[in-house]
C-alpha cells in the first residue's frame, strides 16, 4: 500500500450501496458537518486576535490584509464553496464505529490512494491533509504564518488560509485522527475501484447486511478482502479479524 491509506466509516443504507455500485465518493458542502464550529472558524477574528499577538512588519502587513474592504468576507465565502470528504487514520477505534457506522453496525472502507490520483487535475482536488486539532488553530496559524516580506505571494497566501480553515477543528474533536481531501467544488468524484482495498464490518454488523454487502462488492468490480471488528484481550480493546 501508499502512505495514503485513509478509512471511510459508513452506515449501511441506500447511499452506500449507490456509491459503491457506481464507484464514487461524495465531496460535500462544510454547512453539513456534524460540527457547527468545522469550517466556520472567523476568518477575520481570527487574524485580529493573530495582530494583538505580532509585532513590527509582520503585523503591520496583516493589518494591511485585515483593512482591505471585503479580503476576508470573500475568504470566507470561499470556504463554503468547497467539497469536504473525511476519513480517519484509524480503525480501531470504538468512538468512530460509535458516532459514524451506526453504532458498530456499518462498515469502514479502507481507501489505498495513489500520489498520480490525488494530484490529476482533472479530479480537482485542492488540498490534502490532516485536520489539525486546537483551541485557536487558525489564530495561531496567522501567528505563524504572517506575511513576513512586502510582496509575498498573496494569492498562494489566501489559498494557504483557506485550506487551513477547511482543516481545523477544536482539540475535543481529536480522537478522531480526521484527514481530509478538499475538491473546488460539492460533487461526487469517481474514485476508480481498485484504490478500495478493504471492507471491514463493525462487531454488530447484522449477517445479513454482511451477506447482502459482500454479494454487492463481488458483483460490482472490486478485488477487496474483508474483516471484521471483534474484541480484543483488553477490557475494552477492538482487533480486527479476516473473514
Amino acid at each position: 500500500m501508499s502512505a495514503y491509506v485513509f478509512f471511510k466509516f459508513r452506515d449501511i443504507n441506500k447511499y452506500l450501496f449507490d456509491s459503491l455500485v457506481k464507484g464514487y465518493l461524495y465531496f460535500g458542502h462544510p454547512d453539513r458537518l456534524n460540527d457547527p464550529f468545522d469550517c466556520r472558524v472567523d476568518i477575520r477574528r481570527s487574524a485580529e486576535n493573530a495582530i494583538n499577538q505580532l509585532s513590527g512588519g509582520r503585523k503591520e502587513r496583516l493589518s494591511n490584509l485585515v483593512r482591505i474592504n471585503g479580503y476576508f468576507d470573500q475568504l470566507q465565502k470561499d470556504t463554503g464553496n468547497a467539497g469536504i470528504c473525511s476519513f480517519s487514520l484509524e480503525l480501531e477505534n470504538s468512538l468512530l464505529w460509535s458516532h459514524y457506522a451506526n453504532e458498530h453496525r456499518g462498515i469502514c472502507l479502507t481507501y489505498d490512494f495513489p500520489e498520480d490520483f490525488l494530484i490529476d487535475e482533472a479530479n480537482e482536488i485542492t488540498g490534502l491533509g490532516p485536520v489539525e486539532y486546537g483551541d485557536s488553530p487558525l489564530t495561531d496559524w496567522f501567528v505563524e504564518n504572517a506575511p513576513e516580506k512586502d510582496g509575498s505571494d498573496f494569492k498562494e497566501f489566501t489559498l494557504e488560509v483557506v485550506k487551513k480553515v477547511l482543516t481545523i477543528k477544536s482539540t475535543c474533536w481529536d480522537y478522531e485522527k480526521e484527514v481530509r481531501i478538499i475538491r473546488q467544488k460539492q460533487s461526487a468524484l469517481d474514485i476508480p475501484k481498485e484504490h478500495l482495498k478493504q471492507v471491514c464490518f463493525g462487531m454488530n454488523t447484522p449477517e445479513s447486511d454482511i451477506s447482502l454487502v459482500r454479494e454487492l462488492v463481488d458483483n460490482s468490480g472490486y478485488k477487496v478482502e474483508y474483516c471484521k471488528i471483534e474484541r480484543s484481550d483488553s477490557d475494552f480493546g477492538l482487533k480486527t479479524m479476516e473473514i
